[in-house]
């Protein structure tokens, strides 16, 4: 039989966090897409926020790698500061990743926490098979409520036409994630 002992002095978690508020309509909003370098992760992502804006009024203000710069970067590692500021100057409403594996997805959902603690609704693009992980990051890292839209899998691999159309289906989806 094996005895779990549990410490109860660790280290606390992250403090909670909150969403930041949802707009009650997308209208005339500036769409941002971070997109940490993964394969497709671009294409999708821009796809979905030009189909969001299609429908909604938003404008596409921003595409940008989230390494210094607008460089790409190692999609395990926090947005850049020059990034992070960049996109809270030019984007009410922010699309990120793509989450779709181990470490990636850590720093997505990460990237999104910090971007809705700054007061930008952004909602974090993963797959079927990460879903679970962006999930459990999300509650790790004190915002379970992270808004998060779920593609197929893979991005990677996966033809522009398809991505495509993967975006314009996920639009009523990414309505209700920012409206709520």
């Amino acid at each position: 039989m094996t005895v779990s002992v549990y410490l109860p002095d660790s280290v606390p978690g992250p403090p909670p966090a909150h969403l930041a508020p949802s707009p009650s309509s997308l209208a005339g909003l500036r769409i941002a897409v971070l997109d940490n370098g993964k394969p497709n992760a671009d294409v999708v992502m821009t796809a979905a926020a030009e189909a969001l804006a299609a429908r909604t009024g938003a404008t596409v203000s921003l595409i940008t790698k989230k390494g210094p710069l607008g460089l790409s970067a190692n999609a395990a590692i926090p947005v850049a500061d020059d990034r992070f500021e960049l996109v809270l100057d030019e984007a009410d409403i922010v699309i990120t990743g793509a989450a779709d594996c181990g470490s990636c997805t850590a720093y997505s959902v990460h990237d999104a926490i910090e971007l809705e603690k700054a007061g930008r609704p952004t909602v974090v693009v993963t797959t079927t098979k990460f879903e679970p992980i962006a999930l459990t990051m999300a509650s790790s890292f004190g915002l379970p409520e992270t808004r998060i839209l779920v593609l197929p899998h893979p991005l990677g691999g996966t033809d522009e036409a398809t991505l495509h159309t993967w975006a314009d289906a996920a639009t009523d989806r990414l309505i209700g994630l920012y409206t709520g």
